[in-house]
């Protein structure tokens, strides 16, 4: 500007190009033009712009936190910030997992049920690989089944093996069918493998752990009605359910491959084994009250209850 009272005045200027903007004077301290707003408007800096424990982020245009553990923004991290973090540590909203809550196994949401001091299953395992992530063996013809030394599991009534069920309105032969309601039939050697049929933190139940079960509810002669589901069974045979056992009619397969008794009994493996060549199983039956025990070969195919290990 060649004008000398302007503010903006340029000794070196010599020619009136009408660039001289003499609005831009008149800003006061502190402020600045704004070509694009034509107006004065507050000289920001990003030391004055941003509060203690903050700086100004450029590439965003606003002031962060110059240091996330820094919880009273007071320029470091000392005792004070931990004491902080300490007095919130665990208020977030994630909610614990607790016995009769749905768990998760094998991308199958298990219903699950506390009955005195013990955690239970309250359905038949369908898991078809041991926790360790390797599969059992499936599918097996009658001869190999009747002779297989290894785990290995089955669905009621599948390829051409010889079946009968007796479940009200529905036909367990139909592995379609018994597979989604019954859960899978497991042979013991599928029980007894170390690398565990059950969630980590769970396991087969030992004899003496369903002993415990079955006196809760009065013992062997009684337990049954309260561990039988309330539909499902032959005949006049559902049972009360008031254990939330529920209890399913789910037969099983012989060791001949042959299979039975579905909507007649239910038959659940224990973890314990019956020298010299069985082991010990738990049965439901239409007709009785009774939760009685036997011992069947190993190469029978049972339903399977996970129990949760004890504290």
């Amino acid at each position: 500007c060649i004008d000398e009272s302007a503010c903006n005045f340029n000794p070196e200027a010599n020619v009136e190009d009408g660039l001289c903007d003499l609005l831009s004077c008149h800003c006061l301290e502190g402020t600045v033009w704004d070509e694009s707003l034509e107006g004065c408007i507050p000289l920001v800096s990003a030391e004055t712009a941003c509060g203690e424990g903050t700086v100004w982020d450029t590439e965003a245009q606003h002031c962060v936190i110059a240091n996330p553990s820094d919880t009273n923004f007071d320029g470091c991290v000392s005792m004070t910030d931990l004491l902080d973090l300490l007095s919130v540590f665990g208020t977030c909203n994630e909610i614990p997992w607790s016995c009769g809550d749905p768990l998760e196994y094998q991308g199958y949401d298990y219903e699950t049920v506390q009955i005195a001091e013990q955690c239970w299953f309250a359905e038949n395992l369908r898991a078809e690989s041991y926790a360790s992530g390797e599969p059992i063996l499936l599918g097996l013809a009658d001869e190999d089944w009747s002779s297989t030394e290894t785990g290995a599991i089955a669905v009621y009534g599948e390829g051409e093996s010889l079946c009968y069920t007796f479940v009200p309105n529905a036909d367990a032969c139909d592995e379609s069918w018994s597979g989604q309601e019954l859960g899978l039939l497991y042979n013991w050697h599928a029980v007894a493998d170390e690398r565990g049929i059950c969630p980590t933190g769970w396991h087969v139940p030992e004899n003496a752990e369903w002993d415990v079960l079955s006196l809760y509810f009065g013992g062997d002669e009684a337990s049954g009605q309260h561990l039988k589901s309330s539909q499902g069974w032959f005949g006049a045979g559902n049972g009360s359910n008031t254990s939330g056992f529920a209890g399913r009619p789910g037969g099983a397969r012989s060791g001949d491959g042959h299979f039975g008794s579905a909507g007649y009994e239910g038959k659940w493996w224990s973890a314990t084994q019956y020298p010299p060549f069985n082991a010990w199983l738990r049965t439901l039956s239409f007709e009785q009250a009774t939760f009685e025990e036997h011992f069947w070969s190993p190469r029978a195919g049972l339903s399977i209850r996970c129990i949760k290990d004890s504290e």
